[in-house]
């Protein structure tokens, strides 16, 4: 209910990073996620460009605990 937000910081990891969690975000926002199987992560940066497309920036490999019920 309060979204659209500047940022998010996801401190679970997916396989993937869900549509409605992007959708979440301004145009220009900033979203930093880590992304891939347990066995093998990185930590994601992801910057609007105010068009709906995302700059993707990989920023190192991590180990979090997997998103509960298996989302992304």
């Amino acid at each position: 209910d309060e979204a659209p937000f500047d940022g998010i910081i996801l401190t679970a990891a997916g396989d993937t990073i869900p549509t409605r969690i992007l959708d979440q975000l301004k145009p220009h926002g900033v979203l930093v996620a880590p992304v891939g199987s347990p066995s093998r992560q990185t930590l994601l940066r992801l910057r609007g460009d105010g068009n709906g497309d995302f700059v993707q920036e990989e920023l190192g490999p991590v180990s979090f605990v997997p998103l509960p019920g298996g989302i992304g």
